[in-house]
């Protein structure tokens, strides 16, 4: 969909861990891409930036995968008034050992890139904004490597 923003992540630092047990990785790189797209969705402890939002429709649109496995949606409620519904992308041409998030909206590259002039919901929501992806990739980056590293050897029984 024109105006979709992605964003990857090369897993290739973890590649020993993946040559172990391919299988454990994946697993692991999984619940990993699953939680980024929590962090950058909701903000975490590294980095509080959030999509910009009115009714959700942004952050709903967004999903996580492992390669070109679809792995899931951000869960959000669209509250009642929204012109339109979220649009997932669910399917994705990924390279393995590459974790890939997509906000699927016509404006969402427009959001990522706004540089203010922002409405009310978006200035009630903290620190609601731009560069949300970007930030969260700088920042959650190490946390996020951990994470597969600690998934992978309680997956592998290390």
């Amino acid at each position: 969909m024109q105006g979709s923003i992605k964003m990857t992540m090369n897993l290739k630092p973890l590649q020993k861990l993946q040559q172990k047990s391919p299988k454990h990785f994946r697993t692991a790189a999984e619940k990993g891409a699953i939680q980024f797209l929590t962090w950058a969705n909701n903000g975490s402890k590294n980095e509080t930036r959030k999509p910009p939002i009115r009714w959700g429709v942004l952050r709903g649109s967004s999903s996580s995968f492992v390669g070109n496995k679809f792995l899931s949606v951000f869960p959000i409620n669209v509250k009642t008034g929204a012109l339109e519904q979220p649009t997932p992308a669910k399917s994705y041409s990924g390279k393995d050992l590459v974790l890939t998030w997509c906000w699927n909206t016509d404006y969402a590259a427009k959001m990522h890139e706004h540089q203010g002039g922002w409405g009310k919901f978006t200035l009630q929501d903290g620190d609601a904004g731009n560069k949300w992806i970007e930030r969260h990739l700088r920042r959650d980056k190490n946390d996020l490597m951990k994470m597969i590293a600690i998934e992978f050897k309680k997956a592998a029984g290390m």
